[in-house]
């Protein structure tokens, strides 16, 4: 069944603001999800590994897990519903809210790097950081092809 014009012309100018929506919408989750990891994180007596008595991921501190949780499912989500979104050329979409979020990502990153905050292992945060934007995109691009080639 054909879309009517209007209603692709509507889709498409909803892109945009669907997409970027939905990426800061998901902040909310992350954060309750990394306050759980913290609050239910306690190791008990039959964990294999713990640090200073809790697991491994609620050893790592609540900011930094939220910021690599930010890292990861921004782009991700930002990419899939951009796409959901679109009346066609669905993968061309989401190439193209790729390449924008890696415009404003190089941005951000070129802006944090000029202001010199990164000593003593603050490279490692950042070097996880860039990784797990560059997974979340992937990632984003693997479902919208596997989608694709579904169809």
């Amino acid at each position: 069944m054909a879309m009517p014009k209007l209603v692709q012309v509507f889709r498409w100018l909803a892109v945009l603001p669907g997409a970027f929506l939905c990426a800061l919408l998901v902040a909310f989750p992350i954060h309750w999800a990394v306050e759980l990891i913290q609050l239910f994180g306690g190791s008990g007596d039959d964990s294999a590994v713990s640090i200073d008595g809790k697991t491994p991921l609620a050893a790592i501190p609540p900011e930094m897990l939220e910021r690599f949780g930010y890292a990861l499912f921004t782009p991700l989500v930002m990419i899939i519903v951009g796409v959901k979104i679109a009346p066609k050329f669905k993968f061309h979409t989401g190439i193209a809210l790729a390449v924008l979020w890696g415009i404003i990502f190089g941005a951000g990153m070129t802006f944090v790097i000029s202001q010199g905050q990164y000593s003593g292992w603050g490279w490692l945060r950042f070097a996880i950081t860039c990784l797990l934007g560059i997974a979340g995109v992937s990632l984003g691009l693997l479902r919208i092809h596997k989608t694709q080639k579904e169809m």
